[in-house]
């Protein structure tokens, strides 16, 4: 809920806005998603989406691929808030039709792309061995459906970020004065592999 509260000052900003530039009610109601985050990455089949709709002379409802989400007791306020659960067969890219409509018959559309992450990283260790002045080299690559966050590297107390670009795929190559390590990959939605890395 805070995470809301904190977009709602924006989206009634653009409200008092667009209320002050219409004249009579010619324009359809403002749509806006507060959750998820930026309607990017989602863990999971399941992920629940919420968002508000503004409309000066009252939003009548709110549809998502044709299907009613707006709660009854919400139709015909000014400001409304909605929610609904999508859930897909797999994982990979949704794109969802979200249509407001008010009272008098106007509408909005707006097409939501949502990405469904449903597998953790997989890691690969590709070569591990000590060197001839005792450090720990440590040579593979991180994969994911949707996107490598970081790759960690862990050894006694130390946890060490490695300055790798995010994408799909990520080579790694590290050197560690220990014998072992662990090494953590951390796709978009914080799901994580580790491997432990000895020779």
């Amino acid at each position: 809920m805070g995470e809301m509260r904190r977009y709602l000052p924006l989206f009634l900003a653009l409200f008092l806005l667009a209320s002050c530039s219409r004249r009579g009610d010619a324009m359809a109601p403002l749509i806006g998603i507060t959750a998820p985050r930026s309607g990017a990455v989602s863990e999971g089949q399941k992920t629940t989406v919420e968002g508000y709709a503004f409309d000066d002379g009252g939003v009548a409802s709110v549809k998502v691929d044709g299907q009613e989400v707006l709660a009854g007791k919400e139709a015909g306020k000014k400001l409304v808030h909605f929610r609904f659960l999508v859930q897909a067969k797999q994982g990979g890219e949704v794109k969802l039709n979200i249509v407001a409509a008010d009272e008098s018959g106007a509408r909005r559309r707006l097409t939501l792309p949502l990405t469904l992450d449903t597998a953790k990283p997989k890691l690969v260790l590709e070569k591990v061995e000590m060197t001839d002045d005792k450090l720990l080299r440590v040579a593979g690559r991180a994969t994911d459906d949707v996107e490598v966050d970081r790759v960690v590297v862990k050894y006694g107390k130390t946890f060490s970020r490695l300055p790798l670009p995010k994408g799909k795929s990520v080579s790694f190559m590290i050197q560690v004065p220990a014998k072992s390590a662990t090494i953590i990959a951390v796709d978009a939605v914080g799901q994580r592999t580790e491997r432990l890395a000895k020779p």
